[in-house]
């Protein structure tokens, strides 16, 4: 069972997910949950965010979406650089 503070991790995360692989907006997921997020969405999102994600992916054993995270994340760096 975890505490509230472990779930609004759990689902922010997950949102978080969600919107770096481009499977929602941020506007589709808060008209869904009301979208907590570790993040501003409003800004560009930072590599440590990525970084964050892919970890917590690694903990879970959830290896593929490792992978589109860290795709996402070089797709992502490319832009800055262009």
């Amino acid at each position: 069972m975890y505490t509230d503070e472990e779930q609004l991790y759990h689902e922010s995360m997950r949102n978080a997910y969600l919107i770096v692989t481009r499977q929602m907006t941020f506007l589709e997921l808060f008209e869904y949950n009301g979208c907590s997020l570790p993040f501003n969405p409003k800004k560009r999102i930072p590599n440590k965010i990525y970084d964050d994600l892919i970890d917590y992916y690694i903990d879970s054993e959830e290896y593929e979406k490792c992978a589109r995270i860290k795709s996402h994340k070089e797709k992502d760096k490319m832009v800055k650089i262009c």
